[in-house]
Formats: C-alpha cells, structure tokens, sequence
C-alpha cells in the first residue's frame, strides 16, 4: 500500500507536472525509475511525515534502469516531444522543463544498469568523457517506496536508508567540490525517528533504545545505519565503510557534517553530532558479517 502525501503538505504542482511526463515516457520505453535527491528527501520527510528540516528547489533527481545507452536517447526524445523540455548538447544529463506561465527547473537523470562497467562506474557517449558512479542505484531502485503524490497518482521515491547510502557515496566522490552531502546526511540521521519509525523503536528496535537510554533521536540514528548497511549489497557496503571509518574517532565525512548548509535545532551542537553520527557509524557496523577467522 502506498504512503500518501499530507493534506496540509501537498507537493508543489510544479514538480507534479514533470514527474507525470516522466512516468509516462518511462512507461512507455519498460523503463524502471525512482526519484532521488533533495526532491525524493522532501516527499518523504515532509509530504508524508510533516517534517521541514530543510526546503529543497523544484529541481528533480531521477535514476532510470536502463539496458543500453539507446534506451536513455529514447527517454530523452519523447520527453523533449512533449514540448515542455529542453536540452542543451554540452549538458548530457540534464532536460530543461517549462510549461506556459512557470519559471524554468530542471531534471537530471541517472541512467544505471546495463551501461555499468565492472567498477559500477558509466561513462557519456560518444567520447566517454564524463564519468559517473553510480554504486547504489540499482540498490535504491529495488528499495524505492511508492508515495501517492496525487490522487490518482503514484511514484517511486528513494527511501531514507536509500538516500543516505546515495548521500556517503556522493560525498565520497565529491567532497572536494561540495560539503553538502555530508551535511544532507546528518539531515536524515537527525530526523529519522520523526519520519515514521516511532512505532519501530519501541518493537522491533527496543534493544537499540535501551542502548541509549531512551534517547529516540540517537537510538533512530543507529536505526538509520542498520538499515542503510542493509539495503546495500556488499560492494557497495565497502564504499560506504570506507567513508564511514570506524577506527576514526572523527573521520573527514563528519568534520564535513560541522559546516554550515542546513537548517538545525539549536541543540544540534558538535557534541551532540558526534553522538548522532557515531550512532550511525555502529547501527552500520553491526549488520557487516564478522570476517571469518583462519
């Protein structure tokens, strides 16, 4: 059954609009996709859950499972058929969406799959110039939940433990650009407990709250990271623990979570990010398989 959009928190008719002509193009190539990002971010904590840590712009993310690369140049044209997108050749990945009386966005799209090489990476025809890792998706595809965003409309949208997957394996590739995925992650580690998993914590979860003390928002952290280590297969769980660094008492990822970039309480001190982010770090650690001993 589809998780459904709050009456008082509808999404934004301006994101609604694409998302029914990507569903539509997509359906008609059997293409398999998910919205990810800021945009799949917003949907669940904040359509669904009523939680605003942090408003994100219309623009969309979107991953699309592909076969090769003649599926995505398909997508691509019968989106720009529609009339309402646009390209620009220098910009591979990315549709320009306005319709009459709207100011522009954009969608970017991920093509995964098919197209993969060995190291999950996918490299842009026809030079190959642009490369991407796309380590996840596929992941985050297969994990996706369906969210009514409207009445008679129902999308696939990357799920919390999905994003923050997504999130350490961008950071990975990125960081020295951009902090923001690192800061994106702490958003989900901070508000995991609000987004649907009160009941969890107190069932299933129980053991997790005893460990710290009753304290739901650590307690859903290390909830977050148990989750996470399990949507991902175990390559992907390697990159994840690389960043992650469990002998490091304050690896680069967290210094990174200190920067200014997001909306917090007041009592999100450092200390108190730490604790947060080391909850996440042992939630991980604790669905590895234990090395076999020889």
């Amino acid at each position: 059954m589809p998780l459904k959009i709050r009456n008082d928190r509808p999404l934004d008719p301006l994101a609604v609009s694409p998302l029914r002509h990507v569903n539509d193009a997509a359906r008609d190539g059997s293409l398999d996709w998910f919205i990810g990002g800021a945009t799949a971010r917003d949907i669940v904590l904040t359509h669904v859950h009523g939680i605003d840590p942090e408003r994100a712009t219309v623009d969309i993310d979107i991953g699309v499972s592909i076969e090769a690369w003649a599926n995505h140049a398909a997508l691509r044209e019968r989106l720009i058929a529609t009339g309402v997108f646009s390209e620009r050749r220098d910009q591979p990945h990315r549709l320009y969406y306005r319709e009459s009386g709207t100011e522009q966005m954009y969608l970017d799209m991920v093509p995964f799959g098919g197209i993969q090489n060995a190291a999950n990476e996918i490299a842009w025809p026809p030079d190959d110039a642009i490369r991407l890792n796309v380590s996840g998706f596929p992941e985050a595809l297969h994990a996706a939940l369906h969210v009514e965003i409207e009445k008679d409309f129902t999308v696939p949208v990357a799920s919390l433990p999905s994003l923050a997957m997504l999130k350490i394996l961008a950071w990975r590739d990125r960081h020295h650009e951009s902090r923001k995925d690192a800061t994106d992650l702490f958003v989900l580690m901070r508000w995991y407990f609000e987004a649907g998993n009160q009941d969890r914590m107190y069932e299933e979860g129980i053991e997790v709250m005893e460990h710290y003390d009753y304290d739901a928002t650590l307690a859903a952290s290390a909830l977050l990271g148990r989750d996470t280590a399990a949507v991902a297969v175990d390559a992907t769980r390697v990159q994840l623990l690389e960043a992650l660094a469990p002998a490091t008492n304050a690896p680069l990822i967290f210094r990174h979570m200190l920067e200014p970039g997001a909306l917090f309480l007041a009592d999100d001190t450092p200390g108190r990010k730490q604790l947060l982010f080391n909850a996440f770090r042992r939630g991980f650690v604790s669905v590895m398989p234990t090395p076999a001993h020889t």
